[in-house]
């Protein structure tokens, strides 16, 4: 019952691939708020919120495959 490496780097790399984006989202939303009460512009609060959408989609497939790796029901 040993781990999967691959499996297990595959998910590692899935979640550093989210630490970029859980930093940028919420930085992207602040600016989206302000631009609103300022100029009326939406730009940076959809891309904010579809960069955090992604972090979450992409933290639950990093933390189901890891899981995956480690607990291998063969």
């Amino acid at each position: 019952m040993g781990t999967d490496r691959k499996e297990l780097f595959r998910g590692l790399k899935y979640e550093l691939a989210t630490l970029p984006l859980l930093i940028a989202a919420p930085i992207l939303i602040t600016i989206g708020f302000k631009a609103i009460k300022q100029q009326n512009n939406y730009l940076f609060l959809i891309v904010g919120i579809i960069l955090a959408i992604t972090a979450i989609v992409l933290g639950i497939l990093g933390i189901k495959i890891i899981l995956n790796a480690l607990f291998n029901r063969k």
